[in-house]
């Protein structure tokens, strides 16, 4: 039993608070306009608080990710002049199956050239007797990357939104 973790990254045209507001404070609205693979149309819903800390999230996968139930994370950490977020898994998917706990960190840095770049940190307390292999963490890391490299390709191809 341990804690296992990632950290991925990847360069965006589009401003720090842009990726920002659309990908944190607003992904329960662009969910149902953009295509992400890793969640069903529409799929997060903000259950309790403003989007501030303390704000439960509920996250609908689709079925080809096994266990369909819907995950609830809570905002632990808001920091909307550094664009950066940390939630924790507070129920559901396989917490308490395949881990003991969760959390995930994403930040908006910005470049040089007016973009941003977007990192992303998950941490994993496994559960005695389990362990991650690294291809399932890899797996955690893609899911959780490719949303906000959806909502990056949305706000590419709308330059007006979430401006």
């Amino acid at each position: 039993m341990g804690v296992r973790s990632y950290t991925a990254e990847f360069e965006s045209p589009v401003a720090p608070s842009r990726l920002f507001k659309a990908s944190v404070l607003h992904l329960h609205e662009i969910a149902s306009k953009i295509e992400m693979p890793t969640l069903v149309k529409g799929g997060v819903v903000i259950v309790e608080g403003d989007g501030g800390v303390g704000t439960i999230k509920e996250y609908h996968f689709p079925p080809v990710y096994g266990d369909s139930k819907p995950v609830r994370e809570r905002v632990e950490e808001l920091d909307k002049e550094n664009f950066m977020c940390k939630c924790s898994v507070v129920e559901g998917g396989t917490k308490g199956i395949g881990y003991k706990s969760a959390s995930n960190k994403v930040s908006f840095e910005a470049t040089a050239n007016g973009g941003s770049v977007c990192k992303l940190v998950g941490e994993f307390e496994e559960l005695e007797g389990l362990e991650y292999t690294e291809e399932e963490l890899s797996k955690r890391k893609e899911g959780k990357l490719a949303t906000y490299k959806a909502v990056d390709a949305y706000l590419q191809a709308n330059p007006n939104d979430y401006a």
